[in-house]
């Protein structure tokens, strides 16, 4: 099985982000979600793996700082555009 473990890792960086208060007021549907995590998605460097190992591997390297900051900024980024322009 081939698994682009940063679409793990940006859905729980989208799930906190959603939580806070700024983006109270915008859609959180199944649609806007997926537009988001696509979006991310796109300008994220993908992180396949094949095994377990992998994703351990791929688990720890998430935490180092520079990996983090560029996921919450594309997450962040694509919340901004998707909450101006649903596609609904």
């Amino acid at each position: 099985m081939i698994l682009n473990y940063m679409e793990e890792i940006a859905s729980r960086y989208l799930e906190k982000a959603l939580k806070d208060p700024r983006y109270a007021s915008i859609c959180k549907c199944d649609y806007c979600k997926e537009d988001i995590m696509a979006m991310s998605l796109n300008n994220l460097t993908p992180f396949y793996v094949t095994t377990k190992r992998g994703e351990v591997y791929a688990e720890y390297s998430s935490y180092e700082v520079q990996h983090q900051a560029e996921i919450i900024k594309e997450v962040i980024r694509a919340i901004e555009f998707v909450s101006v322009h649903p596609n609904h």
